[in-house]
């Protein structure tokens, strides 16, 4: 038998490439951008942008945070992400609103940044889906109805049997 091989060495090497896998994942979801804040260019992190900043835009980039069009030039961002339709939608100062998520499909533009993490649109979807308002779904009070009628059936069932078995 190997000393060193065996059950334990394969969890000691599926661990290690978990905790690789893990660290991947959180570096590609590291994306550093650049902004302008406070007149100066700076680069950082996708998770550091606050209120305020300007963020450039180009083909290709993913809206970092939910924001207004300041300047562009033919800006048609692909707003499936949140929408679900996957049409463009042409950004100008008749309709100058960003949605975090959402891919730039055209054009070039800079957003002021005015909301980011839970105060984002993305941000406000996933808590209403994750809130839990304690009430019951139609579904579920059928399903509770279902699971006492089934109880009721099963101890009945029980009684009876047990009387049968004295009654012997």
């Amino acid at each position: 038998m190997a000393a060193n091989g065996g059950v334990g060495g394969f969890a000691v090497s599926d661990y290690r490439q978990s905790l690789q896998f893990q660290n991947l994942n959180a570096e590609k979801q590291n994306i550093k951008l650049e902004v302008i804040r406070g007149g100066r260019t700076i680069q950082i992190s996708i998770f550091d942008i606050v209120v305020g900043d300007l963020v450039p835009l180009k083909i290709g980039d993913q809206v970092p945070a939910d924001g207004v069009v300041i300047t562009g030039h033919s800006l048609a961002i692909d707003e499936s992400s949140m929408t679900g339709e996957s049409k463009i939608i042409h950004k100008d100062q008749k309709a100058p609103f960003l949605m975090s998520g959402c891919k730039v499909a055209d054009g070039v533009g800079a957003m002021l940044v005015t909301g980011v993490g839970i105060n984002t649109e993305w941000g406000l979807l996933m808590a209403s889906i994750s809130e839990d308002t304690g009430e019951e779904t139609p579904l579920q009070v059928r399903l509770n109805g279902v699971a006492t009628f089934i109880g009721i059936v099963g101890l009945t069932v029980a009684v009876c049997v047990l009387a049968v078995l004295l009654g012997r």
